[in-house]
């Protein structure tokens, strides 16, 4: 389990330091390069620049509440071994899932409805606290889906070595 919670928190680390590279590169000049991270993130976010934070006048690769959810599943990497620790798998409640993704929910279906207009901070906060529950299916999920494939390969080792009658 702590192996994939490193292997996660790494992603986590590459995955943001991307998103602000983006811009970084663009104000330095690098073109290509910036353009090449901007296209990796596109299938996963709209980009639309006036929902996007600004790094050296140019939008991060994602908007602002695709960056709340990623900066928040690296806040839940970070807090998963103070809740949760290595020892145990289990999947937190699902009224908390709810909970959380609620906030994100409500106000998505605002802004599609026309209701209102949700400034680029309630966007990155409503994403950051639904992305912070997320670690705690991923990182159970991936572990349990090893273990379930260990207790497989083992499964058919014991049938393998054991003697017909």
């Amino acid at each position: 389990m702590r192996r994939v919670w490193l292997v996660a928190l790494g992603g986590a680390v590459v995955w943001l330091s991307a998103i602000f590279l983006a811009p970084w590169l663009a104000g330095r000049g690098a073109a290509g390069p910036a353009r090449f991270i901007y296209a990796v993130f596109a299938p996963l976010c709209h980009q639309i620049p006036e929902r996007c934070f600004v790094l050296n006048g140019h939008p991060l690769a994602v908007c602002g509440r695709c960056l709340g959810i990623y900066a928040g599943f690296a806040a839940g990497l970070i807090v998963y071994p103070l809740v949760r620790g290595f020892s145990r798998i289990a999947l937190p409640p699902a009224r908390l899932f709810l909970l959380l993704t609620l906030p994100m929910a409500l106000d998505a279906a605002g802004g599609i409805l026309g209701a209102w207009k949700t400034p680029i901070g309630l966007r990155f906060a409503t994403g950051f606290v639904w992305g912070t529950i997320l670690p705690f299916y991923f990182v159970t999920g991936v572990v349990d889906f090893f273990r379930t494939r260990q207790e497989r390969r083992d499964s058919r080792a014991l049938e393998i070595a054991a003697p017909k009658k």
